[in-house]
């Protein structure tokens, strides 16, 4: 759990270590000190802030990534674009709000945790409308009726399991689904799915 501010950071922390099956094995206020706890401790999943000072969260997120270290999500009171940009380039697996219910967080970690990616829809709305270029609807291959309804599950961040109970199918089924909406989108991850989708007026 990284933040400069004692009182949230121990807070938060404080709320995610009553659950049964997370431990907060470390906490640090700012980026610099994560990777060192980070080094020490071998945590699964990091939870950061963006804004830090002596060394923020997305530089800190970029420097864990490039030493294969554990996922980051990052975690914001800002809805800044360039923060949603850099922290996502530089390879966070997820991104949310502080004003996030603990539910949410703790669904995003474990989303993390398994190798998912755990994107505030707002973030890819936000991103969506900051990176849209003209395209017209023929640049990507039409979805059928199934890809796009789990079009919209991927725009809402639920991850497959659960995409696959509201529609009644396996969880094998929507990976196939997500892999040819990647393939007929022509992107790489589903956050850029969700971006190519709302360029071209799918979502």
């Amino acid at each position: 759990m990284v933040d400069d501010q004692p009182l949230v950071r121990q807070g938060l922390a404080s709320l995610l270590a009553l659950e049964d099956d997370v431990e907060v094995v470390g906490q640090a206020e700012n980026g610099l000190e994560a990777l060192h706890l980070a080094e020490e401790l071998k945590p699964d999943v990091v939870l950061m802030d963006v804004r830090m000072p002596v060394m923020g969260g997305v530089q800190a997120t970029g420097e864990l990534r490039r030493r294969s270290g554990p996922p980051v999500v990052l975690l914001t009171t800002f809805e800044e674009v360039e923060d949603m940009t850099g922290g996502l380039n530089a390879g966070a697996a997820g991104y949310l709000f502080k004003s996030a219910q603990i539910e949410e967080i703790l669904d995003a970690l474990w989303r993390v945790h398994r190798g998912e990616g755990a994107i505030h829809p707002r973030v890819a709305q936000a991103l969506a409308r900051q990176l849209r270029v003209p395209a017209p609807a023929t640049a990507a291959a039409p979805l059928t009726e199934r890809e796009q309804e789990v079009l919209r599950g991927l725009a809402a961040g639920h991850p497959n399991k659960r995409i696959g109970s509201h529609m009644g199918i396996s969880e094998g089924t929507v990976k196939v689904h997500v892999s040819n909406i990647l393939a007929k989108l022509s992107v790489g991850n589903r956050t850029e799915a969700v971006l190519r989708a709302q360029e071209l007026g799918l979502l």
